[in-house]
């Protein structure tokens, strides 16, 4: 009977010892440039395998013992791996994450949207000029009023003719789409492959005045927040 209650006597201790031993770290990530708080940065305990993120306002918290191994790890920063010390277990410890600067290798895109707009044009130069309107070529001038031309306004070739510019049009904004969000380079940036890549180029496919408005740097920036977003889990 004694020799019993020792053993559960020991059984409570260890687990007792190994219950306090185990507790949180805690604190916030910032941007080490200017010190911006990170959100949903990954943070992951090598040595017992639990995982978190931060939230909006940068705060994390995870399980953690002494001498435990914590990485953190965001899209377009580098990872910053800690060892976790006594101290880190009774204060807030705060984590810098460093920009990671990206230098993208030449991409090689067959298709170059320059040349094909120009071909374009030229080949569809009677498409591209202006058609008559509904008052055919007849302006006001000298007070002599305007001469409508209905018939050949709404014509067969002059309907197929509109048709054939609003499609030609179209077909230009797309392909100015594809050359400033190209998947080759997209793959690249993002490391996304296959099923995953495409899904992602039809999620997030910019608008064609976007693409105007915007450059390389700033396209750069787009993708990086729409990979965090697609990356985000889903509960």
């Amino acid at each position: 009977m004694i020799a019993r209650l020792v053993i559960i006597g020991l059984i409570m201790i260890n687990f007792s010892t190994s219950l306090f031993s185990q507790s949180l770290i805690r604190g916030k990530i910032y941007k080490t440039a200017n010190d911006a708080v990170v959100a949903d940065v990954n943070v992951f305990n090598l040595n017992e395998k639990f995982s978190a993120r931060s939230d909006s306002s940068g705060n994390y918290s995870i399980r953690s013992k002494e001498g435990d191994k914590i990485v953190f790890s965001a899209t377009g920063f580098y990872n910053d791996t800690i060892t976790v010390s006594y101290d880190m277990l009774l204060i807030p410890f705060d984590v810098s994450l460093v920009i990671k600067v990206i230098s993208l290798k030449p991409v090689t895109v067959t298709k170059s949207y320059k040349a094909d707009s120009v071909a374009r044009r030229n080949y569809y130069q009677d498409i591209y000029a202006k058609q008559p309107g509904i008052t055919g070529y007849n302006r006001p001038a000298d007070g002599v009023g305007i001469v409508l031309s209905p018939a050949s306004y709404f014509s067969a070739k002059s309907r197929q003719k509109r048709q054939l510019k609003k499609r030609l049009i179209e077909q230009e904004q797309d392909d100015f789409i594809d050359f400033s969000f190209p998947s080759q380079w997209v793959e690249q940036f993002t490391g996304l492959h296959g099923d995953s890549l495409r899904l992602f180029m039809y999620r997030y496919r910019p608008s064609y005045s976007f693409c105007r408005k915007t450059n390389r740097q700033g396209m750069l920036f787009y993708i990086n927040e729409k990979i965090k977003e697609f990356r985000k889990p889903n509960y």
